[in-house]
C-alpha cells in the first residue's frame, strides 16, 4: 500500500514538475536568438571551476552588514560553499530515500558493497549535520547580523525552513524505529517533492538555472554590445528592446540564475553612493516581467506572488517594463564599470541590459535628460562630447609637429589622441607628455588630425546606437581607406571601442592601450630612467604612490599590470607604491562611464567623492591614472576635497616623461670625456 500510494505521489509531483520546467523553458526561449554552443570543452571547464569549483562564490567581496560586518564577509562565501556540497552528497542520500520507496530492498550499501555503502552513508550523515547547523546560521545571519539586501523574506524562510526540517526528518528516518520513523519518511518525501515544485518560483531557482546560465555564459572579450540594425524599417526589427521578450534567451534566463547573493548591488558605486539602482533588482525586474505576463497566468501564480510579496501583491500586467518596473533614474545611474558583473557567481550580464533599456528611453521613448541631450548635440554637430569645434581638434599638437598620417602614410602606428585628449586642457598635457614618451622611445606614429572623430562611446553607452553608428562607421571608413593596421589609444575607452566594437562595423585593427606601449619600450631599454639623486622630485611625485584602475582597462580588458609595471619603474620602485584598498578587479568606479561623465550627479553622492575620499585616507602623495575620464573625475573630487595642494592626479604617461632620460642626456653623457682608470 505505501509503494503505491508513494508511487502516485512521485509521478503526481514530478508530472507537476515537467509541466513548470517546461512552461519556464518555453517562456525562456521565447527570447531572441543566442548562439552559445561553441567552445564545448571550454565550457565543460567553466562548470567545472565555476558551478562545482564555487571559484567565483569563495572569491573575496565586500558584504556590508549592520553587526560583525567583517564576520559576516568572511563567512558569507564560506557557509554557501558548504552548503552547496552538502546538497551535492545529500542528493545521492535522496536518490536512496526516492528509489527505496518504489523498490524497499535498494540501498547504497547492497548495491556498493557493505564497506563502500557504510562509508557513503556516514559522509552524507555528516554534510547533513552540517547543512543543518548552516540553515541555522542563515537564520542567525539574516535575523541577527542582517547583511545589506539579504533580508528574511517569506520566501526565504519557506525555503531555509523545508531544508532544515528535510535534514530533520532525514535524521529521524535514519535514527527512529517504528511509526515515528515512518512518520519521519513520510514528511521527508512530502517536503522534498513540494519543495521540487516550488523551487522555479522561488529565489532558489538557481539551483536548477545556475549550471546551465554558468555553461552558456558568454567566452572570450566582455563588455560587447551587441549591434542593432539600424537599417531596418521597423523599431521591433532594429532589435531595440521594448520587452521581456526582446532579450535574447541567455538574458531571460539570468533572472532565473540570480542567486541573490547582493554581491553585484554591494558593489555597485551607483548603490554605494545612494542613488536607486540595484543591479540585481534590474535582474529580477525582467524576471518578473516575464512572470507577470505569461499568458498561461493561474491561480497558482497568484497564490504564490501574495505569499511571497503580501496580501496586497498583484501581477502588474499594465506597467511596463523600461521606464516603469525599472524606472529612468535607475537606468541612468549605471557607470558600466562592470563591478556587478565581476563579482557575479553566475555570470550575469547586468550592464548590458541596462543598456540595452537605455536604447529603448533613447530611440523609442525619446527620454534623455537634458544634459546628455546636449553632449548628443554636441557629437552630432562637431564630432565631440564637448561640443568644441572640429577644426580645433589637433590645436592640443601645437609646436610639438606631430605629423598626420596624410604626412607620414606609411607609421606604423595610429595614434589615436581621443576627444578628451584633444580638447580637455587638462588632458592636452597628459597627450603631449604621450607623444614626447613614444618620440624618445622611437615609436614610428602618426595621428588622423582633423579626420579623427569621437569612436562613439559615450552615445553607445548612453542608449544612442543610432548617433554611435554613424559616427563609429566614419571613422572605420576613414581608418580603412588610409591603412589603418596598428593603434595606439590615450583612452581605455577609445581602447574597448576600437578594438572590441569596430569590428562589428568592418574596421579590424590590432589596438594596444598606451601604458602597454609604455611597458615594453621600460622592458626593452628604449625608454631609461633617470635615477640620480633628484629622480623623485622629477617625477613630480615626492612620498607615496598609488595608482586608481579605469574600469574600461581593467575589468573589461583584463590590463592591470602594464600601468603598474611603469610605475615601478620610476625612481622610488615598488616601494613608493601602494595599492589602494580597493583595487584592480574590485576597484571602484571613477563615475565618469556610461555617459555619467556628461550628467550631473542629481541624487545621492558624487561617485568620485567616494573614491577620492578612499584614496585621501590612503595617504597617498599622488594618484596615477591611464584614463582621461579618471583624471577629470579624480582631480575635480580632490579639488572638491580642497587637497589639491596636497595630492596631484597625474596620468603614468606623466610621470614616465618627467622621470625618463631624454636622448640629448644619453648623448651628452656618452660624449663627455671619461676620467682616467685608476
Amino acid at each position: 500500500m505505501r509503494r503505491a500510494l508513494f508511487a502516485v505521489l512521485l509521478a503526481a509531483a514530478l508530472g507537476m514538475f515537467a509541466w513548470t520546467l517546461r512552461r519556464f523553458t518555453r517562456m525562456i526561449l521565447a527570447g531572441r536568438p543566442d548562439g552559445r554552443l561553441d567552445h564545448p570543452e571550454a565550457r565543460l571547464d567553466s562548470v567545472l571551476r565555476y558551478f562545482f569549483g564555487q571559484k567565483k562564490v569563495i572569491e573575496k567581496t565586500t558584504i556590508p552588514a549592520k553587526r560583525w560586518p567583517r564576520f559576516v564577509s568572511a563567512m558569507g562565501s564560506k557557509y554557501h560553499f558548504l552548503i552547496f556540497w552538502g546538497f551535492i552528497f545529500i542528493t545521492v542520500g535522496t536518490v536512496e530515500t526516492i528509489v527505496g520507496g518504489l523498490f524497499p530492498a535498494f540501498t547504497w550499501q547492497r548495491l556498493l558493497g557493505h564497506t563502500v555503502g557504510q562509508a557513503l552513508t556516514g559522509i552524507i550523515d555528516a554534510f547533513s549535520l552540517a547543512v543543518l547547523l548552516l540553515v541555522g546560521f542563515a537564520f542567525f545571519r539574516r535575523i541577527v547580523l542582517q547583511p545589506r539586501l539579504i533580508p528574511m523574506s517569506r520566501d526565504a524562510a519557506a525555503i531555509l525552513s523545508a531544508i532544515g526540517l528535510l535534514m530533520l526528518t532525514y535524521f529521524g528516518m535514519r535514527r527512529l524505529d517504528g511509526p515515528s520513523a515512518q512518520a519521519c519518511w513520510w514528511a521527508h518525501v512530502v517536503i522534498l517533492l513540494a519543495f521540487l515544485n516550488y523551487l522555479l518560483y522561488s529565489k532558489h531557482s538557481h539551483i536548477l538555472a545556475a549550471l546551465p546560465n554558468i555553461y552558456f555564459r558568454k567566452l572570450g572579450q566582455r563588455g560587447v554590445l551587441p549591434k542593432l540594425n539600424m537599417e531596418a524599417d521597423d523599431i521591433a526589427a532594429t532589435g531595440v528592446v521594448q520587452g521581456w521578450k526582446d532579450f535574447t534567451w541567455k538574458s531571460l534566463l539570468d533572472g532565473f540564475a540570480c542567486t541573490e547573493c547582493a554581491r553585484c548591488t554591494n558593489n555597485c558605486p551607483a548603490y554605494n553612493t545612494g542613488k536607486p539602482l540595484s543591479p540585481m533588482q534590474v535582474i529580477h525586474d525582467v524576471r518578473d516581467d516575464l512572470r507577470t505576463r505569461m499568458p498561461d497566468r493561474g491561480p497558482l501564480d497568484t497564490l504564490l506572488d501574495r505569499f511571497q510579496h503580501g496580501a496586497g501583491a498583484a501581477a502588474d500586467t499594465e506597467q511596463p517594463l523600461i521606464g516603469g518596473r525599472t524606472s529612468e533614474d535607475v537606468l541612468w545611474a549605471c557607470t558600466t564599470c562592470g563591478a556587478c558583473q565581476e563579482v557575479c557567481p553566475v555570470f550575469i550580464d547586468h550592464p548590458e541590459k541596462i543598456i540595452q533599456m537605455r536604447q529603448n528611453l533613447v530611440m523609442v521613448q525619446e527620454k534623455v535628460p537634458p544634459d546628455l541631450a546636449r553632449a548628443f548635440t554636441n557629437l552630432e554637430r562637431n564630432g565631440n562630447p564637448w561640443g568644441i569645434g572640429a577644426d580645433k581638434r589637433m590645436d592640443w599638437a601645437d609646436g610639438l609637429g606631430v605629423p598626420t598620417l596624410d604626412d607620414k602614410p606609411d607609421a606604423e602606428y595610429l595614434l589615436w589622441v581621443g576627444c578628451a585628449g584633444a580638447y580637455d586642457d587638462r588632458i592636452k598635457k597628459q597627450t603631449r607628455a604621450l607623444v614626447e614618451v613614444m618620440r624618445e622611445g622611437g615609436v614610428d606614429f602618426a595621428v588622423l588630425g582633423l579626420e579623427e572623430g569621437c569612436t562613439g562611446d559615450p552615445a553607445r553607452r548612453s542608449g544612442n546606437e543610432m548617433l554611435y553608428q554613424m559616427q563609429a562607421q566614419q571613422n572605420v571608413e576613414t581608418m580603412n581607406t588610409k591603412k589603418v593596421k596598428k593603434v595606439i589609444t590615450a583612452c581605455p575607452h577609445c581602447l574597448h571601442t576600437i578594438k572590441n566594437e569596430y569590428p562589428q562595423l568592418g574596421g579590424n585593427f590590432e589596438v594596444r592601450h598606451h601604458t602597454q606601449l609604455m611597458r615594453e619600450l621600460v622592458a626593452e631599454g628604449k625608454i631609461e630612467i633617470d635615477r640620480d639623486a633628484d629622480g623623485a622630485k622629477k617625477t613630480g611625485a615626492p612620498g607615496k604612490l598609488t595608482f586608481h584602475d579605469p574600469c574600461y582597462l581593467g575589468r573589461w580588458n583584463g590590463e592591470y599590470d602594464a600601468p603598474r609595471a611603469v610605475l615601478d619603474a620610476l625612481p622610488g620602485g615598488p616601494g613608493d607604491r601602494q595599492e589602494l584598498p580597493r583595487n584592480k578587479e574590485q576597484g571602484f568606479c571613477c563615475g565618469a562611464g556610461g555617459g555619467r561623465m556628461w550628467m550631473e550627479e542629481k541624487i545621492g553622492t558624487r561617485v568620485n567623492h567616494n573614491r577620492t575620499d578612499e584614496i585621501l585616507a590612503s595617504g597617498a602623495e599622488t594618484v596615477a591614472t591611464a584614463c582621461p575620464f579618471c583624471t577629470i573625475m579624480l582631480r575635480d573630487g580632490v579639488q572638491d576635497r580642497n587637497a589639491g595642494e596636497r595630492v596631484q592626479v597625474l596620468n603614468v604617461s606623466e610621470l614616465l616623461a618627467k622621470s625618463m632620460k631624454r636622448k640629448k642626456q644619453i648623448d651628452a653623457a656618452q660624449a663627455a670625456p671619461q676620467p682616467p682608470p685608476t
